[in-house]
């Protein structure tokens, strides 16, 4: 497969990103839904930052140790 081809290590799978992601700002938007917009746009722009980073982060600590 082409994705797989390009894949250097460097960035997790989508499918790892989506469903953390996803499942993170369902529980995020259930917490703060009294929050105005913009406040709630705020913590979404820095929890998605947040977990898009750590997960980077783990993921590339694993592939490092399997190589």
């Amino acid at each position: 497969m082409r994705g797989e081809e390009r894949q250097n290590g460097k960035w997790a799978p989508w499918w790892i990103y989506v469903p953390v992601i996803l499942g993170s700002n369902y529980v995020k938007q259930y917490l703060v839904q009294d929050l105005p917009v913009v406040v709630n746009a705020a913590f979404t722009l820095v929890l998605v930052g947040a977990l898009f980073l750590i997960i980077t982060v783990v993921y590339r600590r694993v592939t490092r140790v399997d190589r």
